[in-house]
């Protein structure tokens, strides 16, 4: 049998992680004004399909024209909800072999901040070199401009390189985790105190 502890800390592991979800899934929203890219993406995508003898099925092309219709970073369940939103149910297995195969064809690019952690998607076409400020704790992302960043490490790249993908992330806590975080640990620091003290006063000798 688990000991309790192990189990709480399990339970609230899932439910940082579901909150985090959630977060990335509030943040995401298709935008008619998008799209930039996507005619180049399809071409680009079906060119692959048929090197290949596979089918451009509307469930491909629906996902991809909601990828090509987001302007933040997503991970496999937010897209996953997110297309169930707008069309009849489609399983996750197919959201993410279909994630894997756009990321295969260069339409789409991935990334893992942290070792073990989340793989988040986005994008590959036509997007402005940008970096990504992710929160350590809740996963929350925001998208931030790197031209100058780019600028100066692309001219120290090798000439006959071929960049396919830039990535620089800023990781660290958000002000709500900030926040939070130091509460957890005046909250722990005083609890260690008073276990300090009650153990200094069982150890004294009683008086007589």
């Amino acid at each position: 049998m688990a000991p309790v502890g192990s189990i709480e800390s399990k339970r609230m592991k899932q439910d940082e992680i579901q909150h985090r979800r959630d977060k990335i899934i509030d943040k995401l929203h298709l935008k008619d004004d998008l799209g930039d890219g996507l005619e180049e993406a399809t071409d680009i995508l079906q060119k692959y399909l048929k090197e290949r003898h596979m089918n451009v099925t509307p469930e491909r092309q629906f996902i991809l024209w909601t990828i090509y219709h987001l302007d933040a970073p997503f991970d496999v369940d937010a897209l996953h909800q997110l297309v169930c939103q707008h069309r009849t149910q489609v399983c996750r297995a197919t959201v993410y072999n279909n994630l894997i195969l756009f990321t295969e064809a260069g339409v789409v690019s991935r990334f893992q901040p942290f070792p073990n952690g989340t793989q988040y998607f986005e994008k590959n076409i036509r997007q402005k070199p940008h970096g990504y400020q992710i929160c350590r704790r809740c996963g929350s992302i925001k998208v931030i401009a790197t031209d100058v960043a780019s600028e100066l490490i692309g001219a120290q790249l090798n000439k006959t390189f071929h960049l396919s993908q830039f990535c620089i992330y800023a990781l660290g806590l958000c002000k709500t985790c900030y926040n939070t975080e130091r509460r957890e640990v005046k909250e722990k620091d005083k609890l260690k105190q008073r276990e300090k003290d009650s153990q200094k006063k069982s150890a004294s000798p009683k008086k007589k």
